[in-house]
């Protein structure tokens, strides 16, 4: 009796034990199966990024516009093209009417499509290129141009032609005639008003140039250097400015840089009426000198 009452037990045990091992499998998969995803929700297909695309150009630098915009003349058209910290110094490097190559990006204005934003992405001066035929020269530098100019206080525009020297081109006013093969520049109404345009070499020295100026100079008298500081007008950038006054007039020893190469101007401003026409007509003229 007893046997059988152990049997019974181990029998109902054994029942339990397969009971619950199958509803453990059975609550598992239950939990495992993964939720169905909600077919009423859309996705949005994602956009792939647009890709800026870099472009390249060439001109003549006209000069700020303001702080962060700077106007190059590309094909005989100005465009106006902004700029950011990262190239403020390359941009202050760069003088007027120089030739530059750049490198830019549009961006579409919003509201008009057909409006774009130039940005600037990089811009250098233009290495000049000597060339025994002058065409390629022509074709970049227009016969004529208006130039600003102060004169009896007065500013006003007139226009000057295109003048060739020794490596170099520029812009002279009707008063004046220029001498080639000279390389100089003097008023037609009195010769004696003059200045003779000497281009020095990559190398050239300001030490050795102030000897060689004070020599120049000292015959007329005691010679003056004017500091940086004291420089206005055109003459303000001068790297070197000597000069002499005696009864007889002025005469003056300048060394500047225009279009990447060192110059000097040896003047002769003699006493006369033509005196205050002159020194801002000539120096207007100087600093359109472009290299060739």
């Amino acid at each position: 009796m007893n046997k059988n009452k152990v049997k019974i037990c181990s029998f109902l045990l054994t029942l339990l034990l397969v009971l619950s091992l199958a509803a453990c499998e059975s609550h598992s998969k239950e939990t495992s199966s993964p939720p169905e995803q909600d077919k009423s929700v859309s996705q949005e297909p994602v956009k792939p990024e647009q890709t800026t695309v870099i472009k390249e150009g060439s001109g003549s630098f006209s000069g700020l516009a303001d702080p962060h915009t700077v106007e190059i003349i590309v094909e005989g058209k100005p465009l106006s093209f902004q700029f950011g910290e990262a190239l403020k110094q390359s941009v202050e490097q760069i003088k007027p009417d120089q030739q530059v190559e750049f490198k830019y990006e549009e961006k579409a204005i919003e509201g008009d499509a057909t409006l774009k934003q130039l940005i600037l992405t990089g811009i250098t001066k233009s290495e000049a290129k000597k060339s025994d035929d002058n065409s390629s020269v022509d074709k970049a530098l227009p016969d004529d141009k208006k130039l600003d100019v102060t004169l009896e206080g007065e500013e006003e525009q007139r226009i000057a032609k295109l003048v060739r020297g020794d490596g170099y081109a520029m812009y002279m006013f009707e008063q004046f005639a220029f001498d080639r093969e000279k390389n100089l520049l003097y008023m037609h109404v009195d010769p004696r008003f003059k200045v003779r345009i000497e281009k020095l070499t990559s190398d050239f020295n300001l030490d050795v140039l102030m000897l060689k100026g004070k020599a120049e100079l000292g015959k007329h008298g005691e010679v003056t250097r004017l500091k940086e500081s004291g420089l206005v007008g055109t003459v303000k950038g001068s790297k070197l400015f000597l000069m002499v006054q005696d009864k007889t007039g002025t005469y003056e020893y300048i060394a500047k840089e225009l279009d990447g190469n060192g110059y000097i101007f040896h003047v002769d401003i003699p006493q006369g009426e033509a005196a205050e026409g002159f020194v801002p007509l000539a120096f207007a003229t100087l600093n359109t000198i472009t290299n060739q």
